[in-house]
């Protein structure tokens, strides 16, 4: 709660500058012209500006997690034969935007994970299971609709590209170390196509600058295997505070809700089975119950190279993410902590 409390008080006393705005024009070359590391699709271009950007995720999930409370392990064992312990998902991602017009931007973004999950079954095993692989393709145009004076606001609309694995296999607790069907978390791509539409805003003072951001996903059919993600929507609101030319700190607060997965994979179905044995073998097989909601609170720190500078254009930032209410339909590992490093550059 204390913790909590004083990320609470950080956001609002980052937000705080903005109350005194004056006359002023939108600046982007500053370290507070840049959203959050973790907020993509942020911005748009100048004519002819390429902006590179590299993202590296940590996040870490920890626990079995119902509603807003976390399951002892022997009471997650009663109801499935494998509990869950932890998932640690890195993931490298790339992100190339280009400024077509004064008011168009084109983006492509793609990742790269490698995820490990423990787990825990009924006999008293520890397993531990391994798999990497390749990110869905989002292709995603951005249109400034509003530039005046210090605000800004644009809208977007993206493609969701089926590039990734949405079947990966490896050895699992009741396969051993033949291969087997990985539960839905151990996935990086989806296996269908979607669309993302958002909208971001932003306003500037010569000390702070505060944005919105509302986007979602939204997939369509089924893949090979019977099933169809849910659909994710994401709200986020943030600040940033100017130290000087160089750096900036930034709060914020992400609100995500994901809904259920349509259909299911039968290779994740346990198939006749006696009397005292569940349904599944894993809560991560069980897409019915992997809706559910979040809240985060990121805070970060940016250092950004001005014109005139050496190294204009170029900028390195960290944020980290504290998650400070869980709300899940079924049994589902919780979101722990995680942290986001990246570089961008525009040319």
């Amino acid at each position: 709660m204390v913790r909590r409390s004083l990320l609470a008080a950080a956001f609002v006393l980052v937000a705080t500058p903005l109350a005194a705005q004056e006359e002023v024009v939108w600046n982007p070359d500053r370290p507070d012209g840049h959203a959050p590391l973790g907020v993509v699709a942020d911005r748009t271009l100048g004519q002819g500006q390429v902006q590179f950007s590299y993202r590296f995720f940590q996040i870490n999930n920890k626990g079995l997690w119902f509603d807003n409370d976390s399951l002892r392990l022997d009471t997650s064992l009663d109801f499935y034969r494998v509990a869950p312990l932890s998932l640690d998902n890195l993931t490298h991602q790339i992100e190339v935007a280009y400024g077509a017009t004064p008011e168009l931007t084109v983006m492509a973004r793609i990742d790269y994970s490698t995820r490990e999950r423990q787990q825990f079954t009924g006999d008293g095993t520890l397993f531990v299971t391994e798999a990497d692989g390749l990110g869905d393709l989002e292709l995603t145009g951005l249109y400034e609709f509003y530039s005046q004076q210090a605000v800004r606001a644009h809208v977007q609309l993206g493609a969701v590209v089926p590039t990734g694995q949405d079947n990966p296999t490896a050895p699992t607790p009741f396969t051993g170390t033949d291969e087997g069907a990985l539960p839905y978390d151990m996935r990086p791509g989806a296996g269908v196509f979607g669309v993302q539409p958002g909208m971001t805003a932003q306003i500037q003072n010569e000390m702070a600058s505060v944005g919105a951001q509302v986007r979602g996903t939204v997939y369509f059919g089924e893949n090979d295997l019977e099933y169809r993600p849910g659909n994710r929507f994401e709200g986020t609101l943030w600040a940033g505070y100017r130290l000087n030319s160089f750096f900036s700190v930034s709060a914020r607060a992400r609100f995500q809700t994901w809904s259920r997965i349509q259909g299911g994979d039968p290779n994740l179905l346990i198939f006749n089975p006696s009397d005292d044995d569940p349904p599944f073998y894993d809560p991560g097989n069980d897409g019915f119950n992997l809706g559910g909601s979040q809240l985060e609170i990121p805070v970060g720190l940016n250092l950004y190279m001005p014109s005139g500078t050496r190294f204009e254009g170029h900028r390195l930032a960290i944020e980290y993410m504290y998650p400070a209410h869980r709300s899940y339909d079924g049994p589902q590992l919780g979101l722990d902590r995680s942290v986001v490093v990246g570089y961008q550059v525009v040319f």
